[in-house]
């Protein structure tokens, strides 16, 4: 059985205390609450942490307000994982207002869209398992599809220890297994140049994203490749662009096969994750394998313990 690089949090259990941030994006109450009854249909109770519907313009209130709210639920024994509200823009700002030093103990934290940016920093900074998975005032607020309701909750709680999905299309063939890292594409490029920039290598390097063009995808994975980042990873899973179609004859799939046609490992399009009506709980920071042949992606290890 392959072995985690990175710490595993504790398992949901019933009845388990799940705290509710709002890292970016200022969120509507009455979606939050909509989110927070699915939890609680679920089998678990639900916090608001205390900056939750601050407002600062779009922003959930001040930076260092917000990362007060994910430090002091990564510090209280009594909650057992941490979900974000929304994405938006601002996940970013807390970084210089976390210390990996004290946010040393594993808890499950989900989140996707904006929220990549933490979801990296705890895999590469705190060395913990983090979750690319549906946000409390989106998907959550309203309703979760049966698919992705049966990749989050059972992965969360331990009854989902390993599973194997068809994808889209091959572009690139081969097979590796390696951990899963990445997310929403246009924040993993503007993380570039910072100390907070990914660290692809020997990593399966998910990506997907929302409302950019063609030609602003293809100048981001331009920039990702001039950068280093796509040459040492292990493999790349495109999941869904949602609203990235273009006006004109060069669509997503001829820009991908251009960028990754040179590539001496696999590439694969069509997981259903990110942006769209399906989100499937990804784990990052556990060992996947990736088989172009097949088309397929499967989780060999659990993610909680």
């Amino acid at each position: 059985m392959p072995i985690s690089i990175v710490d595993k949090p504790q398992r949901l259990r019933p009845g388990s205390r799940i705290g509710v941030i709002a890292p970016a994006g200022s969120v509507d109450r009455a979606l939050v609450q909509a989110g927070l009854d699915a939890i609680r249909a679920a089998g678990f109770e639900a916090e608001c942490s205390p900056n939750l519907f601050a407002v600062d313009g779009y922003l959930a209130g001040k930076a260092e307000a917000r990362a007060k709210d994910l430090r002091d639920f990564f510090i209280r024994s009594d909650i057992e994982a941490i979900f974000c509200a929304r994405g938006g823009f601002g996940s970013v700002q807390l970084l210089p207002f976390l210390d990996s030093n004290l946010i040393n103990h594993p808890k499950i934290f989900v989140g996707y869209s904006d929220v990549t940016t933490l979801l990296n920093w705890l895999c590469q900074s705190c060395h913990m398992v983090a979750f690319h998975a549906p946000m409390v005032a989106m998907d959550m607020a309203r309703g979760l599809s049966n698919q992705s309701k049966a990749h989050l909750w059972p992965l969360l709680d331990g009854t989902l220890t390993t599973w194997k999905r068809t994808l889209g299309e091959s572009i690139r063939p081969g097979r590796a297994e390696a951990a899963m890292m990445g997310g929403c594409l246009s924040l993993l490029v503007t993380s570039l140049g910072t100390p907070f920039e990914i660290d692809t290598g020997g990593k399966l390097l998910f990506l997907e994203d929302v409302g950019e063009k063609p030609y602003r995808i293809e100048r981001m994975l331009t920039h990702l490749k001039m950068a280093g980042k796509l040459e040492h990873v292990a493999g790349v899973v495109l999941g869904d662009f949602v609203d990235c179609q273009g006006d004109g004859p060069r669509e997503l799939r001829e820009i991908v096969a251009d960028i990754f046609r040179d590539a001496s490992y696999p590439v694969v399009m069509g997981l259903p994750a990110g942006h769209g009506l399906e989100n499937i709980a990804l784990p990052f920071g556990v060992k996947m394998r990736l088989d172009a042949a097949a088309a397929e992606l499967e989780l060999l290890e659990a993610p909680v313990i």
